[in-house]
C-alpha cells in the first residue's frame, strides 16, 4: 500500500514538474518570438524611415536644384537696367563725337584751279589740286582721299607699300573763301595713268565734320614736282 502511494505521489510530482517546465519553456519561447518580432518590426521601421527620409532628402534636393536653375526676375531686371545704362552711356559718347555728314562738292568747293600730276625721274608722283573754300566755315583740318589707276583702268600700286589708295591730311586753318588743296609727292609708280579724288573730309572749327563726295579724275601729267 505504501509503495502504491509513493508511486502515485511520484507520478503527480512528475506531472507537476512537466507542467511547470512546459510553462517556463513556453514563456521563454514566447519572449524569444516577441523579441525577434520586435527586432524585425524595428528594422522594418528603420528601413521605412530611411526610405522616407531618403525620399524627403531627394525631394528637397530636387527642389533646391529647381530653385537654383530657375531664373530670377529681379536679376533679369537688374541686367536690363545695366544694359540700358550702358546704352545710354554709349549714346552720350556718340553725342560727344563730331557729327559727320556726306555732301556733294556743290557749294563746298570752287572748280579746281589746278588738277594734274607730275612724274619725276624715279617715278615719284606729285599731285597738284587747288580749290576755294565755299563752305562759309573755317576748316581746321582736311583729308584728301585718292585712288590711282593704270592705263586699262585697274588699280595701280605703289612700288614700296603696294597701296592703291591714299589719305593726304593737312592742317588749316582755311578761312571761308580762301584757297586750299594738295601739292605733294605721295607715291612712286611706274604704271600710273590717272588719279581720282574720291572724297575730302572737312573738320570745321565748330567741331563738326563733313565728307565731301568728289569723284573727279585727272590724267593730266603736265604737273610740277616738288
Amino acid at each position: 500500500m505504501a509503495n502504491k502511494l509513493n508511486l502515485l505521489l511520484s507520478f503527480i510530482i512528475a506531472i507537476i514538474i512537466s507542467f511547470s517546465c512546459g510553462v517556463y519553456f513556453s514563456e521563454d519561447i514566447k519572449s524569444d518570438l516577441q523579441l525577434a518580432n520586435g527586432k524585425t518590426l524595428a528594422n522594418e521601421g528603420i528601413e521605412s524611415t530611411r526610405v522616407e527620409t531618403g525620399q524627403t532628402v531627394a525631394s528637397i534636393n530636387e527642389q533646391t536644384v529647381d530653385v537654383g536653375n530657375e531664373p530670377s526676375n529681379g536679376d533679369d531686371e537688374e541686367g536690363e537696367a545695366t544694359s540700358g545704362a550702358e546704352n545710354q552711356s554709349g549714346n552720350e559718347q556718340a553725342i560727344d563725337e563730331p557729327e559727320v555728314t556726306r555732301v556733294t562738292a556743290e557749294n563746298r568747293f570752287s572748280d579746281p584751279r589746278d588738277f594734274k600730276y607730275g612724274v619725276n625721274s624715279v617715278n615719284g608722283i606729285t599731285l597738284t589740286w587747288f580749290v576755294n573754300n565755299l563752305t562759309g566755315k573755317t576748316i581746321n583740318y582736311y583729308t584728301v582721299k585718292l585712288s590711282t589707276f593704270n592705263p586699262v583702268g585697274d588699280p595701280s600700286y605703289d612700288e614700296n607699300s603696294r597701296d592703291s589708295t591714299f589719305n593726304l591730311r593737312y592742317v588749316g586753318p582755311v578761312e571761308p573763301g580762301e584757297e586750299f588743296g594738295v601739292f605733294k609727292l605721295f607715291t612712286y609708280q611706274g604704271a600710273l595713268d590717272s588719279i581720282r579724288i574720291d572724297e575730302v573730309v572737312l573738320e570745321y572749327a565748330d567741331d563738326t565734320e563733313e565728307t565731301v563726295v568728289y569723284n573727279r579724275t585727272t590724267a593730266d601729267n603736265s604737273g610740277l614736282n616738288n
